[in-house]
């Protein structure tokens, strides 16, 4: 299927649904005409464009609920971060997108409020760590988009079917033919880098990091988990790259067979027109052990109009949303999204990333997750440059931060 077919007729498909279901509950005559109020949506950049164009198909409906963003972060996660603790502490923001892990901070902080989902038919693996304890139907955010990590590989490097042992790779890989976010240059990418790790880490000791997120407290598995790495970026086997744009940035220019990154960089290798991706040269397959990421929609404590808010959060999550937003290269987080015809059209691996997903494990939902990230961070980091092995502190910082 050409790609002016399959993604202009998909995208104007979703566009024209989702505009009229949006018209047709808020806008039709008799229905509910909400007060005229401003909606403010805290979050982090998008250089997909999606979440600009649901903007304005939300504001298109809805002229008398208009959203806009506060101010759109820059950045990478560790600015995101500290700019949404921020606009939720002082009221400066209404909805919040959030990194998946740091719901159980800004919860226990008390600055969102739970809220009900609209559409039940989210991914379990998704939904489950969305959910307030004890309280089935109700939720501290709306799954906007979920990610996991795959492996890209150039001229069919792997044969064998099915998920993709990360340790077997490096094992089998060439000079400089692996390229993923190993080396970060500020603490912005921390986040890539620790996904990373702990994706490689779960390749070799799949125990590490249970399929609730729970973190186990044993140095010597770690140690073992962390020795096919090592001795890969020893063997110069292994490109460390800053993060994900400057890993695509190798795959595309160096050509190495074996690229590790975001879902989202697939939609981007089709727009940069690599001629490998349109020779059918390039598969992106799972992980056998990937880990969990995604952003999410929460109502912010300070809301003064959270019913308008929760109509907005459930638009930009509902199923037309979710496939625009998979037609720009984002893993979806509604089943409904993986069935569609026109999206497995344009990416060829969507049953395989609703695998990954489903099957991928979760970063600890933890309110110290942030400290537990520095402390893993700066241990593994000075481990992978040679400056230091890792030892019992590394084990008893990461206790203290979720303890």
């Amino acid at each position: 299927m050409s790609e002016q077919y399959s993604r202009r007729s998909f995208l104007s498909g979703v566009l024209t649904c989702g505009a009229v279901s949006a018209t047709a509950v808020y806008l039709l005559p008799g229905g509910h005409r909400p007060p005229p109020v401003e909606l403010r949506l805290a979050t982090g950049t998008d250089p997909t464009g999606a979440r600009e164009l649901l903007l304005a198909m939300w504001n298109q409906a809805n002229p008398d609920t208009p959203a806009r963003l506060t101010d759109e972060i820059e950045g990478g996660s560790g600015d995101e971060h500290t700019r949404l603790l921020a606009a939720a502490r002082n009221g400066r923001a209404d909805i919040l997108n959030l990194d998946v892990v740091d719901i159980p901070e800004f919860a226990a902080q008390k600055l969102i409020t739970p809220i009900r989902l609209a559409d039940p038919n989210f991914l379990n693996s998704v939904k489950d760590l969305h959910q307030v304890a004890d309280a089935p139907d109700s939720y501290w955010a709306a799954p906007l988009n979920t990610d996991v990590g795959m492996l890209f590989c150039r001229d069919h490097g792997i044969d064998q079917p099915g998920p993709v042992n990360l340790s077997s790779v490096l094992d089998k890989a060439g000079t400089a033919s692996f390229v993923g976010q190993l080396s970060p240059n500020s603490s912005n990418y921390n986040e890539g880098f620790l996904v990373n790790i702990l994706e490689h880490a779960l390749s070799a000791e799949p125990d590490l990091l249970s399929p609730t997120g729970q973190i186990r407290f044993e140095l010597k598995p770690w140690q073992r988990a962390l020795q096919p790495l090592q001795e890969a970026i020893q063997a110069r086997k292994v490109t460390r790259s800053s993060d994900e744009k400057s890993s695509l940035d190798a795959f595309v220019e160096k050509k190495p067979t074996f690229m590790r990154n975001w879902p989202v960089k697939y939609r981007e290798l089709q727009l940069r027109k690599d001629p490998d991706l349109l020779a059918g040269k390039i598969q992106v397959r799972p992980l056998a052990y990937g880990v969990l990421g995604g952003q999410s929609l929460a109502l912010a404590r300070t809301c003064p109009h959270p019913e308008q808010a929760i109509r907005f959060i459930n638009f930009m999550t509902g199923t037309a949303a979710q496939k625009v937003l998979a037609g720009h290269g984002f893993a979806p987080t509604l089943a409904e999204a993986y069935n569609d015809p026109n999206l497995r059209a344009v990416i060829p691996h969507l049953d395989a990333l609703r695998g990954a997903v489903e099957n991928a494990r979760p970063r600890p939902m933890h309110p110290g997750y942030r400290t537990f990230a520095a402390a893993f961070v700066d241990h593994t980091a000075r481990l992978l440059r040679g400056e230091s092995e890792l030892t019992s502190e590394f084990i008893a910082a990461m206790k203290a931060a979720l303890a």
